[in-house]
């Protein structure tokens, strides 16, 4: 039996990876303390920061650094909240105005985002030319092809960032040989794609209510591509999803050992990478950012309702 058009069932990620979760035990005393720092600047209209309350990113915290330290946890949430302001502020930007926000915003970082050295400033750039982009695509209405919008996700999604700040909770380096390694850079790369599959199909049903919002979410892509419908992309999404964890355990079994002591910290990151992937998606029923005053019942019976397009009678 078909579904309605005016509904779609989204895949049950939570099923396919199996992964630990649990929540950090600092989030509502930094909470606080964080949401006052961020206020002080007064970077977010009263609209945006209802959004950006809502949004609970000291839930997201929570959920993907469990095992960040009190001060390591609040650093991690400042910045992710920094990537949820900047979020939100370009959104609603061209591409003109979405450079300057970003430059703004990499001056800010003065070439120390996480760790001060070069790769942190290489993929801070990086993810500032992905929503400089996403945004001038969107002022023009713009659809990229598939393989062309999963290179873009990967930067402008800023996983790559928040993953550099693993080594910064845990308290190490790894060589530059372990992201030198195909596999390990395959699960890496792999983890940034679950999550941003998962993100695109939680976010597409508010995406596509806002007019002009829903070409940068790979849902439309594939859409626009193979000229699927919206469920049958959505199952087709669930399915690469299953492929790619599938590949991820599959690579864990046969990376190559880089030596015990680093051994130890390679196997501390993947089981971050791990935590960002099941948390994200606890997260995401656990806050109004997606599904609205629904969340709690989308994740019991993974049934989401077309909203209208604002606008739309």
């Amino acid at each position: 039996m078909g579904s309605s058009p005016e509904i779609f069932r989204i895949p049950d990620f939570l099923s396919m990876c199996e992964y630990a979760s649990s929540l950090n035990p600092c989030y509502k005393a930094a909470g606080v303390e964080s949401l006052t720092w961020f206020d002080s600047f007064s970077v977010l209209t009263p609209r945006k920061r209802t959004m950006f309350i809502h949004s609970n990113a000291d839930l997201l915290v929570a959920y993907t650094y469990p095992y960040a330290g009190y001060d390591e946890f609040r650093t991690c949430l400042d910045f992710i909240s920094l990537l949820f302001a900047l979020d939100e502020i370009t959104d609603d930007q061209t591409g003109t105005d979405a450079r300057l926000t970003m430059a703004s915003f990499l001056n800010t970082l003065a070439g120390d985002p996480c760790d001060g050295s070069v790769i942190s400033r290489m993929t801070a750039e990086a993810y500032i030319d992905a929503v400089c982009r996403e945004a001038e695509l969107r002022e023009r209405g713009e659809i990229l092809g598939l393989d062309e919008y999963r290179l873009l996700r990967r930067e402008n999604i800023a996983l790559r960032l928040c993953f550099s700040l693993f080594e910064y909770c845990f308290g190490f380096d790894l060589p530059n040989e372990v992201f030198a390694d195909p596999t390990f850079m395959r699960m890496f790369y792999g983890a940034v794609d679950m999550i941003a599959l998962a993100n695109d199909v939680y976010s597409y049903n508010m995406e596509q209510a806002r007019e002009g919002h829903s070409c940068s979410n790979i849902v439309t892509v594939i859409m626009k591509e193979k000229g699927f419908s919206l469920q049958r992309t959505i199952d087709y999404i669930g399915e690469e999803f299953r492929s790619l964890i599938t590949d991820f355990a599959d690579d864990k079994e046969t990376l190559r050992s880089f030596g015990e002591k680093v051994d130890t910290d390679v196997y501390l990151f993947i089981s971050a990478l791990e935590t960002w992937i099941v948390g994200n998606i606890f997260w995401s029923f656990s806050t109004e950012r997606y599904f609205g005053k629904d969340h709690e019942e989308v994740r019991k019976t993974l049934t989401v309702r077309l909203a209208k397009q604002v606008g739309s009678s």
